[in-house]
């Protein structure tokens, strides 16, 4: 799954820079009013920046994340991208991109004080999560695309969110790749390319770019008594 995010501190006319380059100028020029929350710490409910098809060209705005689908009882923030005929109205215009600059884990192993900070190699300052989105009264919410696990990160988690290659945005965003062409490898291109270490704790409210360095916890050498 994907339950908190690193977003970074990118401004909207970066972002639309940014967008311009991976989908070759299809953007409106438009910023959105509300501005996401950004930051190390994103989590749900949180209001995060988002890129939705509109027309013949694509749109930056924000969201959201969580989803409140009236079919669902308990709110959203994930999608099982296996689950095509629950997602069968977004999976037809409902699609998104959702910048990132790499995402936390907890290992079952470990426990939830040695977080797991993944990311990929890039030459971009962004990765984009394949997400889903609705608009409820003129505001949108967004889940974000999950999938079994590439192999090299499989120990971490059962479950990983679609992280989308440069060749793979437009054709995801505008709706050419259909759900079942998406089945088979749609957001697992990085096999090999995962970067990932231990960071050190979350804790409630914590913010600042040392969330996302490696940390080795403290071993415990005695006992007092």
């Amino acid at each position: 799954m994907c339950g908190k995010f690193a977003a970074g501190h990118l401004t909207q006319r970066e972002m639309l820079a940014i967008t311009e380059y991976f989908l070759y100028g299809k953007v409106s020029p438009d910023l959105p009013e509300q501005l996401p929350s950004g930051g190390y710490n994103v989590s749900p409910t949180n209001r995060v920046g988002m890129v939705r098809w509109d027309g013949d060209r694509a749109e930056l705005a924000t969201a959201r994340w969580q989803i409140k689908d009236p079919r669902s009882k308990k709110p959203m923030i994930n999608s099982k991208i296996e689950n095509v005929s629950f997602w069968q109205e977004y999976w037809n215009k409902g699609r998104c991109l959702i910048p990132a600059l790499g995402y936390y884990e907890w290992p079952k192993d470990q426990g939830h004080n040695c977080p797991v900070y993944i990311t990929v190699q890039r030459n971009a300052p962004v990765m984009f999560f394949a997400g889903f989105y609705r608009t409820d009264d003129g505001s949108h919410s967004c889940t974000i695309l999950t999938r079994t696990p590439s192999p090299q990160i499989a120990h971490i988690h059962s479950r990983m969110p679609l992280i989308l290659t440069p060749d793979e945005i437009e054709n995801w965003l505008s709706g050419v790749t259909t759900a079942q062409e998406a089945q088979q490898s749609l957001g697992a291109q990085y096999e090999g390319r995962f970067e990932y270490h231990t960071v050190k704790p979350i804790k409630r409210g914590a913010e600042g770019e040392d969330m996302i360095e490696p940390y080795t916890p403290p071993v415990q050498t005695g006992f007092d008594f």
